[in-house]
């Protein structure tokens, strides 16, 4: 009779070939503080004894309850206004609020299949939204209406910069 496959298998050395050897001396860091964030913390924060847990974590930046996050990002008072210069325009117009210049940010682009979808819907259609967004047949994503007047604005936007179409001339 043969042996068990089983131990045969827990027997045999694995051979690893190829992987690269770990050093354990060099820690590399979890995460990295942007730079902008350190600096408004360099004022070495210091815990209040008789202040409450909300007051010492935002004195350090950070947020006493995770799960509050609704859509805002959540900051220390004087980092927390609109204006700040602690969070970049791509962030902000992430997170809803109104960038340097004012504005949010712009649309991107659609790609070919968005493009063809949307010219349809706009040759029938025009700006009848609600009607485009009832169409199953030339809508069959089911786009809402909101989702449906971005889409038409960048379809708008950058209708006369069709790569494509350069392209073939």
């Amino acid at each position: 009779m043969g042996g068990s496959r089983r131990k045969y298998k827990q027997s045999r050395t694995k051979v690893r070939v190829g992987l690269p050897k770990k050093n354990p001396k060099v820690l590399k860091p979890a995460f990295t503080i942007p730079p902008k964030l350190l600096q408004s913390l360099l004022k070495d924060p210091k815990w209040d004894d008789k202040g409450t847990v909300t007051q010492n974590y935002s004195s350090f930046g950070l947020l006493p309850d995770p799960n509050s996050l609704t859509n805002s990002f959540q900051l220390p008072d004087e980092l927390n206004d609109s204006g700040s210069d602690l969070e970049e325009d791509d962030l902000k117009s992430a997170l809803g609020k109104q960038r340097r210049d004012g504005n949010s940010a712009p649309p991107q682009p659609l790609t070919t299949i968005q493009r063809l979808h949307i010219s349809r819907l706009v040759d029938k259609y025009g700006d009848d939204f609600q009607s485009m967004m009832m169409d199953i047949k030339l809508n069959p994503m089911q786009h809402s209406v909101a989702t449906l007047q971005k889409l038409c604005l960048s379809y708008y936007l950058y209708k006369n910069k069709n790569p494509l179409i350069v392209a073939r001339k």
